[in-house]
């Protein structure tokens, strides 16, 4: 698989030093800030899409890149990784088909379109099991947790904190003296600190031992995120299962001298959904668009007060 990756770094490593770079030191001087609440972002920027797959403004850099995991004579994987930079945490958002109370579904690329998400991905089917850590925006609707998943903490930073096998004990509404604005409870915990997680869990309701669609959610740095999902075993794709899934990203993270601090595993199969300014990246011939309960997304802030 290295050829694959090591084509994308070129494009990765180049995307990390424009948005690490002085250049980007004035485009994100401008601070504006969503209101924590469940409002979406701000309206798009025709002028912000720069060639395919990317968008800018002074409050968002996103790039979206496709690679190619080869697997010699069998059949290779396609993957797509979404690279973001945002100037407020309140640009890392989430949103439900009808508020995390309910348990309706939605077409994905209706739920993005409708809080005007840069990207989006699906979110980690809140009510599916009836029980886990739901904050959402800052607000708590539910504190059930059994130690059977991996929980994500994101503070008001925007950073990641990651708590294994989680107990309701285990959390709280704060971490290091932050306030936690998103809970998210699916996992498990792919890479913490560069590393792989190498005694993670690998539970049946992930579908671990199998080849499936899976994606990712990933801090790489302050405001800085990557998302990360493989195609499914179809349309000559092969699918990835857990394990290889958490090396694919790795990898992305070891060729390119990202500091992978978190990466974290969403919920897959069918649900698999980059979005990116309302149409589906990582499989745009499934017509059927299966209908989600929720979607992380990342959104502009400008013109925001």
């Amino acid at each position: 698989m290295q050829k694959g990756i090591q084509r994308l770094m070129v494009f990765i490593c180049a995307l990390v030093m424009m948005c690490t770079g002085p250049v980007m030191e004035g485009a994100f001087a401008e601070m504006n800030q969503l209101p924590w609440d469940f409002s979406g972002g701000m309206p798009l920027d025709k002028e912000g899409f720069k060639g395919s797959g990317m968008y800018g403004d002074s409050t968002i850099q996103v790039q979206i890149l496709k690679g190619t995991y080869p697997r010699g004579a069998e059949l290779p994987c396609d993957y797509w990784v979404a690279m973001i930079r945002i100037s407020h945490p309140s640009q890392l958002r989430t949103a439900a088909a009808n508020g995390f109370n309910s348990t309706q579904v939605i077409r994905g690329r209706v739920l993005a379109k409708r809080v005007n998400a840069v990207v989006a991905i699906n979110g980690d089917y809140f009510w599916y099991t009836n029980h886990g850590y739901i904050v959402r925006q800052g607000q708590e609707f539910l504190n059930d947790l059994r130690g059977d998943r991996d929980v994500l903490l994101i503070d008001e930073d925007g950073d990641f904190h990651t708590v294994y096998n989680a107990y309701s004990g285990d959390v709280g509404s704060t971490v290091n003296g932050k306030k936690v604005m998103q809970a998210l409870y699916f996992g498990p915990v792919l890479l913490e600190n560069g590393k792989m997680i190498r005694n993670m869990d690998l539970r049946y309701d992930m579908r671990a031992e199998e080849r499936r669609q899976r994606m990712c959610l990933a801090q790489i740095g302050p405001l800085q995120y990557m998302c990360v999902c493989c195609a499914g075993p179809a349309r000559n794709n092969s699918g990835m299962n857990l394990t290889e899934f958490a090396r694919l990203v790795y990898e992305i993270g070891k060729q390119s001298n990202l500091n992978i601090q978190v990466a974290y595993n969403m919920d897959g199969g069918d649900s698999t959904m980059l979005i990116f300014n309302g149409e589906r990246i990582n499989d745009p011939t499934d017509t059927r668009d299966r209908e989600i309960a929720d979607i992380v997304y990342f959104a502009s802030a400008q013109g925001a007060k």
